[in-house]
């Protein structure tokens, strides 16, 4: 049940992370203080519909498969904001908390849900979209339903909002945004920044130096700002200065430094891929490209567009740009803006090595097709809406037989024109992908590493407390070093949040060897602690500077990076996020910054065995173990009895899910806000990028097993 605290502060919540611009109105706010719902008509169905009260606060009500709906007067709205907070329990299997929108009284739009894993009663989970009014009709209708089976099925629906801003989103940008900077007063469809289907190369060539000039935005909304960082910032509303060298091909804009660029802005860096330069029917050249800001320090990465004009003498106009999606589980907002930019005509050193390697990296990458292709999305169990909200995702995608099935990357304004190159945050797969996979190099170059003593390696972590704690302990989160064995509460903790924020490598490891006892044997218990990754980086990095008596050794560099380069992968995977300083320490345990065809790639290596080209780059028994290959070693249980975690993977028995006869470990990697990679034991890959704390893949793996069987059910015998 919901407590009062906790609807006070979704009253708050809902005028703070919903409140549009200053142009705002709203057509429909409803509480349900007052203890009235004369406007809503109900549809019990089985269920029922009732307003609650509960510590003094009024919420509706909903059981079984009940709805409600009310209707909205739109007035000259041409664009409206719907929202609501739901809160669930004794959800199960496909049940959901349900919020939609109609203007015509047929077709529904789905503004959000909530589902299983998000019904603990007491937590409040926002759900919000953006509609355009595309009927003349000045009314429509708002509707709450449950999609459940039993009577128990109960959801609690407060704060419904309609905010109607001052327009519909722009198709295109005026030539006032690019001469006089005066951008639009709402954000911009997408595909103003798309290039267009179809154009003639230029007929010369661009190459040289692009400079953008920092500043305030002209617009920003915010969204969500969960730690108050947003509010405590002066700066984020600002994007840094950059300058940029690249080179043209053909149509190509291709930039020569990929990846975050570091810089002294407090809190964002710049990273800029790959777009497309053409001449307009006037002649004049055309650039758009597609860009992130990423969190200095940290891994949420918010994906903007971008968009300038070079007249026929030369003249370059003010850059356009727009942050409309990201995948952040804290912080969202969108920004909008123009400033200033030039660009300086000259030489590039190396200019055929840069397109040769952008040639390379586009011939690298997996075919692919629709993930429409695969399934029908409106019932399909690739991208559940059901496992994981649609407001909530980046991008989605599954591999199979070398085919990559893909799913559009959907922003608040349309679909993100540049899919291919979006940038996408790691987060905990790197636990797996760094971690994990340099681990079984080192160990298959020097077998025996793993059972290495971190104390031996990292000066910062000796004494007693860390006696006996191997490098395959820390490895496998099983150091026995921890404050609390809950999960979560020592990553939450505020040691925890000095250690993600500290940003050289000798405040790091203080906190990681020092600010937790000694409660278990090592070895015995699993409890998820980020800074036992890195204390595993740093203890790699010693024993391969042994090992290879360089001094100057690099285990990201020297074990992974030609790993990465083998299989072909972006130029984003070239380095990772390391800290401040003459260490640059790998963080080891997040940071990674790639982009969807990378996780694809890295999927299919691991999947086939860390074998390329005939050569196994990975320790066999160490992979083997990790994907559930091997003996009745499933790992140490970790958070919920069916779940596992070995060697920087965890796994979930989903015999019981699926209807299997006996127990079906599948491995999978899972990263912070929701992040979710499922390597399936037919071969093939399901994963999902996004940031609403959803982690659901049961459907896309019953999904799997019906393509490619992989477990014997009763139906079978």
């Amino acid at each position: 049940m919901m407590t009062k605290y906790v609807y006070i502060l979704s009253f708050l919540m809902c005028t703070f992370l919903f409140g549009a611009s200053a142009g705002a109105q709203s057509l429909l706010f409803d509480d349900f203080e007052n203890s009235r719902a004369e406007d809503w008509v109900a549809q019990p169905g089985r269920g029922d519909v009732r307003l609650t009260e509960y510590s003094g606060n009024i919420s509706m009500r909903l059981t079984r498969n009940a709805a409600a709906f009310r209707q909205v007067s739109l007035g000259a709205a041409e664009r409206v904001i719907v929202s609501a907070f739901f809160a669930a329990s004794d959800l199960e299997g496909e049940d959901a908390c349900i919020l939609e929108f109609t203007t015509d009284e047929k077709t529904w739009v789905e503004i959000g849900r909530i589902a299983d894993g998000q019904d603990d009663g007491n937590t409040l989970h926002a759900v919000h979209r953006t509609v355009n009014i595309e009927t003349s009709d000045p009314s429509a209708y708002i509707g709450v339903r449950i999609k459940g089976n039993a009577d128990n099925d109960t959801c609690w629906v407060d704060n419904i909002a309609v905010d109607a801003t001052s327009g519909k989103v722009a198709s295109t940008i005026a030539s006032d945004a690019f001469l006089n900077g005066q951008v639009s007063a709402e954000p911009y469809s997408t595909a103003a920044f798309a290039p267009p289907k179809s154009f003639g190369p230029p007929t010369d060539r661009l190459q040289g130096i692009l400079r953008i000039t920092g500043g305030p935005a002209d617009h920003f909304r915010l969204l969500k700002d969960e730690f108050g960082y947003v509010a405590e910032s002066k700066t984020i509303r600002a994007i840094p200065s950059v300058a940029i060298s690249f080179v043209q091909h053909g149509n190509d804009f291709i930039p020569t430094i990929r990846g975050p660029q570091l810089s002294n802005h407090p809190d964002w860096e710049w990273i800029i891929e790959p777009g497309k330069i053409w001449r307009d029917p006037d002649g004049v050249f055309q650039l758009r490209f597609p860009f992130a800001l990423q969190e200095r320090n940290a891994n949420c990465i918010h994906n903007g567009l971008a968009a300038l004009q070079i007249s026929n003498n030369g003249d370059v106009g003010n850059l356009v740009y727009q942050i409309g999606s990201e995948t952040c589980a804290y912080t969202q907002f969108d920004m909008w803006g123009a400033n200033k930019a030039s660009i300086e005509k000259t030489p590039i050193s190396n200019t055929q090595d840069i397109i040769d390697t952008y040639r390379d990296e586009i011939r690298s990458r997996l075919a692919t097709l629709p993930i429409t292709e695969l399934d029908d999305l409106e019932t399909g169990e690739f991208g559940s809406p059901i496992e994981v909200p649609p407001q909530s995702m980046t991008a989605f995608g599954y591999v199979e037989n070398g085919m990559h099935y893909v799913s559009e990357c959907p922003t608040r304004y349309g679909p993100y024109p540049f899919c291919e190159v979006i940038d996408l945050p790691s987060y905990s797969w790197a636990k797996s992908i760094i971690a994990g996979l340099a681990s079984m190099r080192m160990e298959k170059l020097y077998p025996g590493a793993m059972a290495s003593l971190v104390a031996d390696y990292v000066p910062e972590c000796s004494g007693s407390k860390w006696s006996g704690v191997t490098f395959s302990n820390a490895l496998n989160m099983a150091t026995g070093i921890y404050n609390s064995d809950e999960y979560d509460v020592d990553e939450a903790s505020p040691e925890m949040r000095a250690f993600f924020l500290a940003e050289t490598h000798a405040d790091k490891i203080a906190i990681a060897c020092s600010s937790f006892q000694r409660r278990s044997d090592p070895g015995e218990k699993f409890v998820y602690r980020t800074g036992d990754t890195y204390t595993l980086g740093a203890a790699i990095n010693a024993y391969l500077r042994e090992q290879t008596q360089n001094q100057s050794a690099d285990f990201y560099e020297d074990l992974l990076v030609p790993i990465f380069t083998k299989i072909g992968t972006s130029p984003l995977l070239l380095n990772t996020r390391r800290t401040l300083g003459p260490e640059r320490q790998p963080f080891t345990g997040w940071g990674m910054t790639m982009h969807r065809n990378d996780i694809a790639l890295i999927a299919d290596f691991i999947q086939n065995g860390g074998v390329v080209d005939g050569e196994a780059f990975l320790d066999e028994g160490m992979l083997s173990a990790a994907l559930q290959r091997t003996s009745l070693d499933h790992g140490l249980p970790a958070v919920i009895p069916e779940q596992r975690y070995k060697n920087g993977f965890w796994a979930w028995n989903a015999g019981p899910a699926l209807g299997c006869v006996g127990e079906i470990w599948i491995p999978a990697m899972s990263g912070y806000g929701g992040l979710s990679a499922a390597l399936m034991p037919n071969g093939s890959t399901y994963y999902y990028f996004s940031d609403g704390g959803a982690f659901a893949w049961r459907r896309a793996a019953q999904a799997s097993n019906e393509r490619q069987p992989f477990c014997e059910t009763s139906n079978d015998k």
